[in-house]
């Protein structure tokens, strides 16, 4: 029984570790293969959060046509992390200028920590349950 709980928290570790590495080097290249600029933030959008309102920034910047882009970031936090007026830099898809993001380490770094986290966990219970094992320890 441990051991096919440890191969199984094994499998599922290398699968969300190697997800995490994915998903840092894939928003990696999303984002060096965006235009930056630097924009200016213009309002705080309130979304509803898990327990409280997150506030995240609403970003004006100028394309080299001319044009205005306004976006709002998919990252908020509470309290904000952003304040009305602020020069914040900012990339953008150069064929869809609205698909921007302000640029920071949340952007960067969210999704693949929250992954390895788990991945890291399922690694620990894993050789918890392998050692077990080893050990021939019964419930």
């Amino acid at each position: 029984m441990f051991l096919i709980m440890g191969l199984c928290f094994g499998l599922a570790a290398f699968g969300l570790l190697a997800g995490a590495a994915w998903a840092y080097f894939s928003q990696q290249r999303k984002m060096q293969s965006r235009v930056p600029t630097n924009g200016t933030v213009v309002e705080l959008a309130q979304r509803p959060g898990n327990r409280s309102t997150i506030f995240c920034p609403v970003v004006e910047f100028t394309v080299p046509s001319g044009e205005t882009i306004r976006f709002t970031s998919e990252f908020g936090s509470r309290p904000a992390s952003h304040t009305v007026g602020q020069v914040v830099a900012v990339r953008y898809d150069p064929a869809d200028p609205q698909k921007a993001e302000v640029e920071s380490d949340m952007s960067l770094w969210l999704m693949p920590a929250i992954v390895g986290g788990m991945g890291a966990i399922a690694c620990c219970l894993s050789v918890f349950f392998l050692i077990f094992y080893g050990v021939g320890v019964s419930p």
